[in-house]
């Protein structure tokens, strides 16, 4: 009896690795692109909306970052997780898209001052903390007020489930420079919640 018998067809395709796909896609099966599409649209759509609150530019940078994706497959390095390289692509899609809308007065650096919305969606780890509810809208306020680099950082931690290195890969920035920047964050939400 063959694998193929023993689990049913729609089970047997949810076990192929993103890099067994991903080979599939280079190799000419460009269709299997749709089972990378349907595992990570909606995480990227999260992730996005966590930081501009937009949805409806979410979905162009979506788009944006899955075309992008797909065009520079071939030079995804399959030493690193595929997650955290598409969320590389989509962070950066967001970054352009807020330079794109935030009028240039000082610079690239006052991007870092761009106020962003935290949806609802980001209620998880607050709820797992088991907090009051006239407490949540306070913390989710105090997230708001972090300049774009913390809450970056924020958001990948404790929402993504990012590690050090993997944040470090989708910010391009060190693994040391991930832990000065959380532990900045943290103590900026406690002053901003004090």
């Amino acid at each position: 009896m063959t694998i193929s018998k023993q689990i049913p067809n729609n089970k047997l395709q949810n076990t192929i690795s993103d890099e067994e796909i991903i080979k599939m896609v280079v190799a000419g099966d460009e269709e299997k692109y749709g089972k990378i599409i349907s595992r990570y649209e909606k995480r990227l759509k999260g992730f996005i909306k966590k930081l501009i609150g937009n949805n409806l530019e979410v979905d162009d940078i979506v788009e944006d970052s899955l075309i992008l994706a797909y065009q520079n497959l071939r030079g995804f390095d399959a030493k690193q997780q595929f997650s955290s390289w598409i969320l590389r692509i989509a962070h950066n899609k967001t970054v352009d898209y807020i330079k794109k809308k935030k009028p240039k007065l000082v610079g690239d650096d006052e991007i870092t001052n761009y106020e962003l919305r935290i949806t609802n969606e980001n209620k998880s780890i607050i709820e797992e903390l088991e907090i009051k509810d006239e407490d949540k809208k306070e913390i989710h306020n105090a997230i708001n007020k972090l300049e774009l680099k913390y809450k970056e950082v924020i958001i990948l931690y404790f929402f993504e489930k990012k590690s050090y290195e993997e944040i470090s890969d989708i910010l391009h920035t060190t693994v040391s420079n991930v832990g000065v920047m959380l532990n900045r964050a943290k103590t900026k939400l406690k002053q901003f919640l004090i």
